[in-house]
This record gives structure tokens, sequence and C-alpha cells, in this order.
């Protein structure tokens, strides 16, 4: 995997790692999941819990009730995550930044300038953090090796192409990546 090289304080936003979302075509990035916890390029980490209501947006909207309702990150993530600077928000929603917990001062703690995200789904909760954490003025990387979608290779497909457009991604191909080294992990 190929990860921008700045010397930005960062943190790495792992999104709904859970049962109910990894099944057997997805689950090929959890190495690279993995890789990404044990690196020790972050300053932090925030791991979100996708759950449901019948009240949710989610149920009411599109009647999507199969969300796991009181699940975690799934054991073999959770193991590799350091023992400090690691922080868990539940969501009903899309986006971590509209989890339980305002982490917004959480990344200001820790003088966060830029956000690496993996996780599933890309289309969804993976699309909508990223483009929420650039509207907040953070450098924003969604891990391409390390995101994947629930449904069909398409729609993980098409996500990824519309995110590399507007520069989102670790693979974009923009001026940025001529001007700045990566690192290998």
């Amino acid at each position: 995997m190929k990860i921008p090289n700045s010397s930005r304080k960062k943190a790495l936003f792992v999104v709904d790692i859970q049962d109910g979302f990894i099944i057997e075509r997805n689950k090929h990035i959890l190495p690279n999941i993995k890789k990404l916890i044990t690196s020790q390029l972050y300053d932090c980490i925030i791991y979100s819990i996708s759950y449901n209501k019948e009240w949710s947006m989610w149920y009411k909207q599109i009647w999507w009730n199969e969300s796991p309702k009181e699940t975690d990150t799934i054991t073999e993530i959770k193991e590799v995550f350091p023992e400090k600077n690691v922080f868990k928000v539940m969501k009903l929603t899309r986006s971590v930044f509209k989890a339980d917990t305002d982490i917004r001062p959480i990344l200001a703690q820790y003088n966060i300038e830029e956000i690496h995200i993996c996780g599933v789904t890309t289309y969804d909760c993976v699309y909508a953090t990223a483009q929420e954490s650039s509207d907040l003025w953070y450098f924003t990387f969604v891990i391409e090796e390390a995101v994947e979608a629930r449904t069909t290779p398409e729609t993980h497909t098409k996500a990824l192409d519309t995110l590399r457009y507007l520069c989102l991604t670790n693979r974009s191909e923009f001026v940025w990546y001529k001007q700045h080294p990566f690192l290998e992990i």
C-alpha cells in the first residue's frame, strides 16, 4: 500500500468492521487494515460501529434493518489496536463525524490535520466520511487497498472512481503525488 508521506499529524478511521458487514467477498481487506493499525503512523485511531434502530433514517428511508444492533469491531482487528489513543464511536448514520461522540475535539487534542480512512462500505459510510472530512478541512485519503463494499464489485469500483476524481484516495492521480513521497507499508 502506498501511503502519503507527510509530516502532518494523522488519524486513522476504521469504519464499520463488524460481523454483519464482513463477508467472504470483502474480508481480503482485513490484513491491510491490520497493517495500517500497526504501522505506527497514526497519532490516534477512531473506529466506528454502525447500528440501526427503527426510528433511524436507515430504517425510515430504505427500510433497512440488517445493521448489526449491538456488535463491535471484529476481534481480529480489535486485538491489534494500540493500548492508547484509540476511540470508539457509535453511529446511526453514514459519516463517522455524525456519531454519538463529537470527534472534532479529539482530533483537535491530537492536532490532527490528515485523516486516512479504511473499512466498509466504500460507496456508503466510507464515502460519506471522506466527503465530510474534506469539507471540514482535513487532508483526506481513503486507502484503496483497505476499503471494500458489502454488495457488488461494481458499487465498490464506482465509488472509488468518484473518490479518485475528487482526489480523496491514496491512488488519486493529481499533482500532489508528483511533489510528495510515499511510504510503502
